[in-house]
This record gives structure tokens, C-alpha cells and sequence, in this order.
């Protein structure tokens, strides 16, 4: 049997430049304007399905602030990707500190006017208000339930 060798891939680091906006990161899968390259099976074609929505002047629909709410963790989740090999990166560190603030603010805000999203959303409405004895789903279809659509 012919021995195989193992190959080394040879990678550039990644140098720190400029990055999109929350909105433009989570429509280009990615907050580093390098690293967005053409992929032919989704030229032209929008991949957030039902979930798409446009920006409304008030506050916003439910699914505007579902959008939100994916903007900002899909930012904080590519930010800490880069910091888990940057992380003496300090511009990327202040924009990832903000995007999981935002994120937690949107999602409380979800939570206290819709429902809340997560068990963590529940507990931050059950200590705001210990006489409550539940905070139930049925206020609204989660987006695994088709509440994007």
C-alpha cells in the first residue's frame, strides 16, 4: 500500500482593515470585506430566507427586530472567530464588546414588548417581576416555528 504524505497548508494571517456595518455583515456572511468572495451558488440570491425584511421608521416590526437581533450575534460571533486568533486586536475587541451589548439590549427589549427568546431572556423577566409564575411561547411564533415567515 502506497504511503499517503500529509500536505501543510500554507495560510496568511489575517491583517486587521476595515469591516462592514451589522446589516451588510450577516447579508455578506462575514464582517471582513476580504474575506468576501464569490460563491457561485449564491450570487444574487438573498440566503435569509423568510427572515428578510425591510427597515421600518418606527419601532419596528417583529421580524425587523428578529433581524436585529441576528445582525448583531452574527457580528459578535465573526468578531470573536477573529479575536480567537487576534486577540491583541483592540479595535475588533471594542466592536465585539458593543455587539454583544447591543445583541443582550435587543434581546431584552424583544422580550419585555413581544416574548422572550431564550430561557436567559425569561430569568432577566423573572427577576424584574417575581410574581410572575410563567412567561409562555404563545405570545408568538418562535423563527423555528415559521415566525419569520
Amino acid at each position: 500500500m502506497k504511503q499517503e504524505k500529509l500536505a501543510i497548508a500554507a495560510v496568511p494571517v489575517q491583517e486587521w482593515g476595515d469591516v462592514y456595518n451589522r446589516e451588510e455583515a450577516l447579508k455578506r456572511g462575514t464582517v471582513f470585506p476580504e474575506l468576501d468572495l464569490p460563491f457561485f451558488a449564491a450570487d444574487g440570491e438573498d440566503s435569509m430566507g423568510g427572515c428578510v425584511s425591510g427597515r421600518t421608521e418606527e419601532g419596528g416590526s417583529r421580524e425587523e427586530r428578529m433581524r436585529e437581533i441576528q445582525e448583531a450575534g452574527f457580528y459578535a460571533d465573526d468578531l470573536r472567530l477573529y479575536l480567537d486568533t487576534h486577540p491583541e486586536e483592540e479595535k475588533a475587541h471594542a466592536l465585539f464588546r458593543g455587539a454583544i451589548q447591543r445583541k443582550r439590549e435587543l434581546m431584552r427589549e424583544f422580550a419585555r414588548e413581544l416574548y422572550p427568546l431564550t430561557p436567559d431572556c425569561m430569568a432577566e423577566l423573572y427577576a424584574e417581576h417575581p410574581e410572575q409564575r410563567g412567561w409562555l411561547w404563545q405570545k408568538g411564533l418562535p423563527p423555528w416555528e415559521g415566525g419569520c415567515r
